[in-house]
Parts: structure tokens; sequence; C-alpha cells
């Protein structure tokens, strides 16, 4: 979350969830898809669930599916997962074939077009005590990442935001500060103290890893609302002015110029997510990437680490963060209504679901949920759970969907940065791109 690099977003964070472990948990797990033999809670029903994620998920998630169907013998559920960019392509071509699984993940890149088409369930009159999914516990900033002109078609079952992940040892030994909520370092500062630790370390160790080569588009994403702009604008277009874009990718290009970040092509070696990070493989003391991989990169490297806020985050910054929930949602057409309601429910709400699962998906949307599996994780997942409990009460601004096109847009911006690490456009020509073909085919009607 390997990807190949033409593809590379904020959405490829997770690896190729399988390889030979996953494929060989798929055979069974599969065999339990197939067409229902009702409609409804009163017959039996089998239901197909897709997801994302590594081999440790898929091991989790099949778990927590046997759990569901021990509690619900009548409803049997068949995982389908894979790598996230296979997913989105598998939803797609589900999308033109009306043959979506039941209930499963979405991005929200994706889920304007899915809306679009009618191809998801519009959860709106579906939620509450007895109507199929509780959401009690849900505030409004939780559910508003699903919400599409005023109805809910997707429901977030996992907490996560960017974070800034760096190895604490390095930082004592530099004589960096680590910085906590409700503070962050400054962008100046961040630049500043990535150089310091490359002159501390020598030329073969970097301060941080690059956003923009790494196919992070949140983190421009966070850098716009640092400066009351966004993604996208309230009618979908562009919510960004060209000098904010030019002075993102300047800021970058410094960091490059003066190995301050970690050159690209040495970057691009390997898969940068989880043990391909310059982080983990020795290169860089700063990697960004989403909070709730904690868990998962403490476990490639005995350095400790530390997660931090994104910088400009802090302070009067606080109102700009940004949560980047897991959402999921049911499809519009399943002929298991009542089931998938259920299932769906059970993966929002269950403590014992919760435990299985822990914060590989990010934190439970819930402080009730929350709190029921903080006694139960490890040292690296509570420092996430202290995190994204900060950002879940936080005052923010809201943050807006964007058009069905802005997935392929924010993928082509994506490629088009990444012609720029290499050297292969200027600053300019880049900007003038993002403004001019990319935009076009984003707001075209």
């Amino acid at each position: 979350m390997s990807v190949p690099l033409s593809r590379l977003s904020r959405r490829s964070v997770l690896r190729w969830a399988g390889g030979l472990g996953a494929a060989a948990l798929a055979g069974p797990a599969l065999a339990a898809c197939g067409d229902s033999t009702g409609s409804g809670s009163s017959k039996s029903a089998s239901l197909r669930f897709m997801f994302w994620g590594s081999d440790d998920r898929v091991k989790r998630f099949q778990k927590a599916c046997t759990a569901f169907t021990d509690k619900n013998p009548s409803i049997k559920v068949g995982p389908e997962f894979g790598d996230i960019d296979a997913i989105e392509t598998k939803i797609t071509v589900a999308m033109s074939g009306k043959n979506l699984p039941d209930v499963f993940w979405v991005t929200s890149d994706l889920l304007p077009q899915l809306v679009a088409g009618g191809h998801v369930m519009d959860l709106t009159s579906h939620l509450g005590a007895g109507k199929g999914i509780a959401d009690a516990g849900f505030s409004d900033a939780i559910k508003a990442p699903g919400v599409i002109d005023g109805k809910q078609y997707a429901m977030t079952h996992g907490l996560q935001s960017i974070g800034l992940f760096a190895k604490k040892n390095v930082l004592d030994e530099v004589g960096v500060p680590v910085k906590n909520y409700p503070d962050s370092y400054t962008w100046d500062e961040y630049a500043q103290l990535s150089a310091k630790i490359h002159a501390a370390k020598g030329a073969k160790f970097f301060g941080t890893d690059d956003p923009n080569t790494g196919g992070a588009a949140d983190w421009f994403g966070a850098y716009a609302r640092q400066h009351d702009q966004d993604m996208w604008a309230e009618n979908g277009d562009l919510g960004f002015t060209r000098d904010l874009m030019t002075e993102w990718l300047t800021y970058w290009k410094n960091l490059r110029d003066t190995q301050a970040s970690v050159p690209t092509a040495l970057a691009l070696e390997q898969n940068p997510y989880f043990e391909g990070a310059p982080m983990i493989r020795g290169l860089a003391a700063y990697h960004m990437r989403n909070s709730n991989q904690m868990l998962e990169l403490q476990g490639l490297t005995k350095d400790p680490l530390v997660l931090m806020p994104c910088p400009g985050n802090g302070g009067a910054g606080n109102k700009a963060i940004a949560l980047s929930p897991n959402m999921l949602c049911v499809a519009a057409n399943t002929k298991n209504p009542d089931a998938a309601l259920k299932f769906a429910d059970y993966l929002l709400n269950d403590v014992d679901r919760a435990k299985i699962i822990g914060t590989t998906i990010g934190a439970p949307p819930t402080q009730t949920v929350r709190d029921a599996i903080a006694t139960s994780v490890t040292p690296a997942e509570k420092q996430f759970l202290t995190y994204i409990g900060f950002e879940a009460e936080a005052k923010t601004r809201p943050v807006r969907n964007g058009l069905p096109t802005s997935g392929a847009f924010s993928s082509d911006m994506v490629k088009a940065w990444k012609n720029l690490a290499y050297d292969k456009a200027s600053i300019q020509q880049t900007v003038d791109l993002i403004f001019g073909d990319l935009r076009t085919k984003l707001v075209k009607k």
C-alpha cells in the first residue's frame, strides 16, 4: 500500500496483500461466496465482502468474519481482498457489470463516482437503533466523509489521518525535539530539522522521505487547508491556487536539492511503503504515512518509533486537521439487504470485532469501542489511539468531497509530481499541466 509507479497515490499505502500467503487464505474463504437462498435475515444468505490490506489484516478479517457467522449462523461471509489499487480496479469493473460485493470498502476518490451511478445504498433511513446500523456514537464529523448531497452513502469504520513517523533514537542523537498535539513542527522548522539530520548523520542518511514521490496527495491537501484552501472547491473544482501549488512544489524541490529528503531514485528503488520505506531501510529519520500504520511500522524495526502531527497542524493549525477514514458501503442492488446491513453494523460497532482487528484499519469510529480495546492493544497502538483521539475531537471545518472525476485527477497529479521529482518537467510545466489539461478533465461535464 509491489504497486506500479504510474499508479502511486495517497491510496497506495498498502502493499499487495497476498502474495502466496494471502492467496492460500483466499481459497476456503471465497468458497463461502455465492448467491443467496433468501433475500432477508430470516433465511440463509451469502455475502461478498471486499477489502484491501496486508497478510496480517487478511488473517484478522477472516477471523472476524468467522466470529460474525458464529453469532449469525444463517449468514455466510466470503472475504475478497488484495492491494488497494487492485481492489479499486475490481470495484470499477464491478460498477460496469453491476456486480459489486454486498459490503465493501471504498476510497474517498471513488465514492462520488459510485454515488453518481446509483451503485451504493443510501443508508440514511437505515441509521439508528433497530433500523439496521446503530449510529448513536458517531459524531457528525465522523459521518461527514460519507455524506454526499445530504445523504449518508458510506460509514466510517476506521479512523486515520496522515501522520509523521520518526525514529526517536535518531532524533535524540541529533538533538531534535519530538512534537505532540496540540503542537507540531512548522513547515519551515521541518525543513531545517531535516537538513540538520542530514548534516549530522552523513551523506548516506537523510532527514525525510518525500510524500510527493510516494504518492501522498493528502499532504498537499493538509498544506492547502492550513492556508485556508482545500483540495476541492464547493462545486468540485480545484480548491487551491496556482501560487499555493507552486509554493508546495518549490518547498520539496529545495529539500531534494539540498538532500534534506531522500533522492527520488534511491527512495523508489523499493516500493516505499512498510519494509521499503526509507525510514525502515535506514535511510531517513522521518516517514510521512497514514497514522494507523504505527503497529505495522514498529514491527519492522527495533528502533523506537514516535508518531507526531503533520507539520503545520499545531496551534491555530489544529482547525485544518482532516481525518482520512476508512469507509464502507453496502451495494444498492444487494440481494440480501438485511444481512448486509447486519454485517455492516457488526463491522462498525461490535466490540469483539474491534478486539480482533485492533488498529490495523485505524481507530474504531466511536469512543465507546475505542475505550473497549484500549487495554488490549500494544504500546505502539496506544500511541496511535491517543493521537487520533485528539484529532477526532478537534473542531475543524468540514472536508469537501470531489467530483466523480476527482480520483483520476489525483492519480494524474501524482504522476506529474513524480515526473518533476525525476527532473522530467519543471515546476512551471507541472503547475501548468495541473491547472490545464488535468483540471479540464476534472471539471468536464
